[in-house]
C-alpha cells in the first residue's frame, strides 16, 4: 500500500472542524475553554472603576521566625487596579483564604502605605495607590460570597460582580499577575517551582531562607520596585505611570475617613444578645462597662464582629454604626486564635471520659 502524500494528508484534516480535532486530542473540557465565544469584558479606563481580587498558594517554603525551621508554603492575596495594572493590596498567610484575608487585603487597597512600608523600613519606596474603589470582581470561592464581604460592600458603595463559572479568562488580569509574582518567587531559595518536573531533586526545605516578614518585605521590593516601574507589555509604560497619568484624568478618590471602622465592617460577625454578664460567643464571654446600661435590658440580638487571628476582643456595633471594644471579660486570658481555639475544645472532646449508666439494683 502507498504511503500517502503529506499535502494529501494536511487537505483530509483541513476539512474536519478543528473544535472535533481539538476534542478528539485533549477532551471536550479543553476544546470548549479553546473554541467558547469570548465576549468583551467591560473595560475600566480611570482608577479603581475595577479591582480583580484572587488568592494563590506561593511556590515556596517559608521559615519559622524563632527556630528558622521549614513550616510549609503560605498563601497570597493581591489585588490589581485593572485600568492601571497597579498593585492595590497584596496579604501573606498561612492559613487558607477565608473571610479575613478579603478584609485585610481590601483595607489595604483602601488605606494608604506610608506607615505600613515605614513600619517594613522601606520608607524610600513609592505606593500612592489608596481609595474606595467602585467595583471589584471576584471568582466564586466561598469567602467572596460571605455576608461580610456583601455587607461591608454595601455600607461603601462598591458594586460587587463575579466570575461566570468555567470562564476564566474572565479574570485574565489578577492570573497574570500571580503568574509574574510566582516566575520571580521561582528565583528565591526554597521554591517549589510550578511542577513536580521542574522540580527535580530540588529540596525546597532544606534550601529555604525567608521567614514571612522577610517573604512580606521582598514581595514589596519585589512589586514597587521593580513591577511597577517597569513596561507593561499591554499598557507600554509602567502601571505606575498609568496610574499618575489615570489620577490627573479622574481626580481624588473616595477616602475611607475611619480605618478601623473600614476593617471592622468586612470581618466576619454573629448576632448576640447582651445579658448581664456580657456577650457571650464561642464559649468565651466578654465584657466592658459600655455594655451596662444595656446588659439584661436588650431584646434584639446586637451585631458582634470578630477577628479569628486575636479572639481577645470583639467588636460591638451600636445603633449608630459606630463599634466599640469588648474584651474578655477574665483578662488574665491570653489572646488565642480561633484555630486554637477550636483545636483545644476539640482536644477537650476527646480527653472526657465516657459517662456510663448505672443500672439500677433494686
Amino acid at each position: 500500500m502507498q504511503t500517502p502524500n503529506y499535502r494529501t494528508i494536511r487537505q483530509r484534516l483541513a476539512e474536519y472542524d478543528p473544535k472535533e480535532l481539538a476534542k478528539a486530542r485533549f477532551g471536550a473540557k479543553a476544546a470548549g475553554e479553546a473554541f467558547r465565544p469570548v465576549h468583551a469584558n467591560i473595560q475600566p479606563t480611570l482608577p479603581f472603576q475595577l479591582l480583580q481580587i484572587d488568592h494563590s498558594p506561593m511556590d515556596l517554603i517559608v521559615l519559622d521566625e524563632r527556630d528558622r525551621l521549614p513550616i510549609g508554603r503560605p498563601w497570597i492575596s493581591l489585588a490589581i487596579d485593572v485600568a492601571t495594572r497597579v498593585v492595590a493590596g497584596f496579604y501573606l498567610s498561612l492559613e487558607s483564604p477565608s473571610v479575613v484575608s478579603v478584609a485585610l487585603v481590601l483595607t489595604q487597597c483602601a488605606l494608604g502605605k506610608n506607615t505600613w512600608l515605614a513600619d517594613r523600613g522601606l520608607e524610600s519606596l513609592e505606593w500612592p495607590i489608596c481609595g474606595i474603589p467602585d467595583e471589584i470582581h471576584l471568582d466564586n470561592a466561598k469567602e467572596f460570597h460571605s455576608h461580610a464581604l456583601m455587607r461591608g460592600a454595601q455600607e461603601y458603595g462598591i458594586e460587587l460582580s463575579y466570575r461566570p463559572l468555567r470562564q476564566p479568562h474572565y479574570g485574565g488580569h489578577i492570573e497574570r499577575l500571580i503568574g509574574t509574582t510566582m516566575g520571580a518567587v521561582h528565583l528565591l531559595p526554597g521554591t517549589t517551582f510550578s511542577n513536580v518536573r521542574e522540580k527535580g531533586s530540588y529540596n525546597s526545605g532544606k534550601q529555604a531562607t525567608m521567614t514571612m516578614s522577610e517573604l512580606e518585605r521582598w514581595l514589596a521590593l519585589e512589586i514597587l520596585g521593580r513591577y511597577h516601574r517597569s513596561v507593561h507589555s499591554a499598557l507600554h509604560m509602567p502601571p505606575l505611570v498609568a496610574w499618575e497619568k489615570g489620577m490627573r484624568a479622574r481626580g481624588r478618590l473616595r477616602q475611607v475617613q475611619h480605618a478601623r471602622h473600614f476593617f471592622c465592617e468586612f470581618l466576619p460577625g454573629d448576632r448576640r444578645l447582651i445579658r448581664r454578664d456580657g456577650i457571650r460567643l464561642f464559649n468565651i464571654h466578654y465584657w466592658s462597662n459600655v455594655l451596662t446600661p444595656l446588659a439584661g435590658r436588650s431584646e434584639k440580638p446586637a451585631l458582634v464582629k470578630y477577628d479569628p487571628r486575636d479572639l481577645s476582643r470583639v467588636y460591638l456595633r451600636d445603633d449608630d454604626g459606630e463599634y466599640w471594644d469588648i474584651p474578655y471579660r477574665d483578662l488574665r486570658l491570653p489572646p488565642i486564635t480561633l484555630w486554637e481555639h477550636q483545636a483545644a475544645d476539640e482536644t477537650i472532646a476527646r480527653r472526657r471520659p465516657t459517662i456510663r449508666r448505672r443500672k439500677s439494683v433494686i
